[in-house]
């Protein structure tokens, strides 16, 4: 989708716009840097690709506000937990905010999709729409909360044990090896939610939830707090998206042509002399033992 727009989508100014990651583009710089090879398309595994997702979304202030909050969670919470493997972080009203900022692009960027495409229902619809501006309004600082909904993180920890069906799918490395967000309506259940993966670290914003849905140790709250990454545990319908990122990520590897196999298989050979640099060899380890 190619965004045209005369405004800010944030503050609505009417100004020149600069191009915004969707996903903060330190995740993406990351994710460059301990890979073994280049970082391939969502649409075409075929294709290489320097960088994420961007659109002429935002004005230069917006820009700013947005950065000042990426970098204290690139610097507290990002970086630590994959390069230092700190399992315990305290928080501050910072990371809520950084939170915030990442849903919110992935819901303003979808909802234009749904309302063209009539992708959901209305009930799901009209939540959405509304969340969109709770949320623009607490980032603008128009509210101090965002009333209702929810931020939880997950982090994907090493498996010991998973069902048959799954260990094909690579989860270690599928999961640790990718970066994606979107917004999505489980309208069964009227479970309504952005879902981001940052390397595993995962977010989930809760926009409506639904009955039955149990979320322990994950939730961010507005303010001070603590959260680690051990004895979390969700049952919810969110959890089906860790399903079909595993899915979509096995079929990505299916559609890559002879000639791409070859190419990876020779960078993973030259990286090899330095593994300690590249976790993917870690990933691949831990998937071929379960």
């Amino acid at each position: 989708m190619k965004l045209s727009l005369k405004e800010c989508a944030l503050c609505h100014t009417e100004t020149e716009l600069e191009l915004s990651h969707i996903i903060p583009k330190f995740v993406l710089r990351y994710l460059k840097s301990t890979s073994a090879g280049s970082i391939r398309s969502m649409e075409n595994p075929n294709v290489t690709v320097q960088d994420g997702e961007k659109h002429y979304m935002l004005c230069g202030k917006c820009e700013d506000l947005f950065s000042t909050y990426e970098k204290q969670f690139a610097d507290k919470l990002f970086h630590p937990y994959l390069k230092d493997q700190q399992k315990r972080f305290e928080y501050d009203t910072w990371l809520h905010f950084f939170l915030t900022s990442v849903s919110w692009r992935h819901l303003y960027l979808d909802l234009i999709d749904f309302v063209e495409n009539h992708v959901v229902g209305l009930d799901a619809l009209e939540c959405l729409i509304d969340s969109e501006k709770i949320m623009r309004e607490y980032l603008l600082g128009v509210r101090a909360d965002i009333g209702s909904i929810e931020h939880h993180i997950f982090f994907f920890e090493d498996i010991e044990m998973i069902a048959e069906k799954y260990k094909d799918l690579r989860p270690h490395t599928s999961i640790h090896r990718s970066v994606c967000g979107y917004t999505a309506a489980n309208e069964e259940t009227k479970t309504y939610f952005s879902f981001t993966n940052m390397m595993g670290i995962m977010l989930f914003t809760l926009y409506n939830k639904g009955n039955g849905e149990i979320w322990e140790n994950t939730q961010i709250l507005n303010g001070t707090g603590v959260i680690e990454a051990k004895d979390q545990h969700i049952q919810s319908v969110c959890g089906q998206e860790i399903e079909a990122l595993l899915i979509e990520q096995d079929e990505r590897r299916k559609q890559l042509s002879e000639k791409q196999q070859g190419k990876i298989h020779d960078r993973l050979k030259a990286a090899a002399k330095d593994m300690a640099r590249y976790p993917v060899f870690d990933d691949l380890k831990k998937d071929q033992q379960l």
